[in-house]
């Protein structure tokens, strides 16, 4: 049984042929994962067939990622803390329009759409799989003016209150899990705190998000504010952070002091009523020397996780230092999947062919992360026997032994096909090298099926 194959075997799509066409999309898309849909077909009766698929009005976005969405909530169940990252990712189609009485001079259109997808991670990093996702387009008339007038449900904002609800339908499902959504600066919404602390113990999921608004405290001295408050509150522990290099900062360790209380939000204006005040803990993490010629880090961030100790401060910074990872699986769903060269004629067509990419950009971070927090695993709790036996005889040109190798052995030959040199102090493969080499493992695995169905 192929990965597709099992990944959405629990799908419900209304006939069992467009099923079938799913996994055949998965694998091919899987197996090119950065060719156009037409070079990923084989033909051109799999090409017509992929379009008719994404054509079909019976088949939704939401249809497609289902199974694979299901196959997630069983490896969430499995877990103790689960991390669900919810975050937006602008996505560019640039069309060219002929110009007629111009000669060669072309005109160029470009259509913006946003991508917010719920992604399931462990607190180890490892991606379990996407959940949900929403995806829209602005309107040509800006309506920023009148975000004041307009209720939540309204706004564009309401997509993080729908991402806290996949969360807690998640903690319903998984009972035993601890279910933690995690948002950056723009989740900082009054109505997600005050939608959280209104549900039942049994379906609300914790959250952590990092604060944008420097709010007004209750039970505070007049006009003393969020920022205030926590900077002159005692520190409760103090941890060293390695951070690497980026465009405009070199790598360096960062002392960090640490913060933690309970506060109240005083209460929020609305058109037409006030919002009831609302408390959540939070926890402040700032850089008290940094380096003069550079910015010093600091997070402020809120949650509704009892944070008593520094342990549990810990906890919440190292769970929320995993929303990084979301911005990987962008990279992937970008750069290695290529999603923003395809050319679908409708927004219907392009969010449904999306929903697919979803899938595929899943497995190869999945790949990526799994090998990494659990290398002394076997290597089929991720590939199936045929595909590390073919990797281990691409790699090493002999015969593969009887038992699995480990996750980490396999996944390094995998990274090597891809032009992973595997040197000492290369530590582990990133993800670029490890889709390359899956490039080359489907080609193989193609070369194999051929010789399979055409004895020499």
């Amino acid at each position: 049984m192929s990965w597709a194959v099992a990944e959405v075997a629990e799908g419900e799509l209304c006939d069992r042929r467009l099923q079938r066409r799913l996994v055949q999309l998965l694998e091919r898309l899987s197996e090119r994962p950065t060719a156009s849909i037409p070079a990923a077909c084989r033909g051109w009766a799999e090409t017509q067939a992929a379009y008719r698929f994404l054509s079909n009005e019976r088949v939704e976005a939401v249809d497609i990622l289902g199974g694979h969405s299901r196959a997630t909530l069983q490896r969430i169940a499995c877990e103790p803390v689960v991390l669900i990252v919810q975050d937006t990712t602008f996505l560019e189609y640039v069309k060219a329009i002929a110009r007629h009485g111009f000669g060669t001079l072309r005109r160029t259109v470009k259509d913006e759409y946003l991508l917010h997808p719920s992604v399931a991670f462990t607190p180890e990093r490892v991606n379990l799989g996407v959940l949900g996702h929403h995806f829209w387009q602005r309107p040509e008339e800006p309506v920023g003016h009148l975000r004041k007038q307009r209720p939540i449900e309204a706004k564009e904002s309401y997509r993080w209150l729908r991402g806290y609800e996949v969360a807690c339908q998640v903690q319903r499902y998984c009972a035993q899990t601890l279910v933690v959504n995690i948002a950056d600066r723009e989740g900082d919404i009054h109505e997600w705190f005050l939608n959280a602390a209104q549900r039942p113990a049994t379906e609300r999921a914790a959250f952590i998000i990092r604060a944008k608004c420097n709010r007004r405290l209750v039970g505070e001295p007049n006009d003393t504010y969020l920022w205030e408050t926590l900077g002159h509150s005692p520190v409760v522990g103090t941890l060293t952070l390695e951070l690497p290099s980026q465009q405009g900062r070199r790598s360096r360790q960062a002392a960090l002091s640490v913060r933690a209380r309970a506060v109240t939000f005083n209460r929020a204006r609305r058109p037409g009523s006030m919002l009831p005040s609302v408390t959540v803990f939070t926890v402040y993490v700032k850089e008290d020397r940094p380096p003069t010629d550079e910015e010093a880090l600091e997070w402020m961030l809120l949650t509704n996780l009892p944070v008593e100790d520094f342990a549990t401060a810990q906890a919440v910074i190292n769970w929320y230092r995993a929303r990084w990872e979301i911005e990987l699986y962008f990279r992937i769903l970008k750069q290695g999947c290529r999603v923003e060269e395809l050319r679908l004629e409708t927004p219907e067509r392009l969010e449904k062919c999306l929903a697919v990419y979803l899938i595929v950009a899943w497995r190869i971070h999945h790949i990526t992360q799994a090998a990494r927090e659990h290398p002394a695993g076997t290597c089929t709790d991720v590939f199936s026997e045929q595909e590390w036996q073919t990797i281990y005889l691409l790699q090493m040109q002999q015969r593969p032994p009887k038992h699995p190798p480990t996750l980490r052995v396999i996944t390094r030959m995998l990274a090597q096909l891809g032009g992973f040199l595997a040197r000492n102090g290369d530590g582990e493969p990133g993800v670029e090298t490890l889709w390359r080499g899956y490039i080359e493992l489907q080609r193989a695995l193609r070369v194999l099926e051929i010789a399979t169905a055409v004895p020499l």
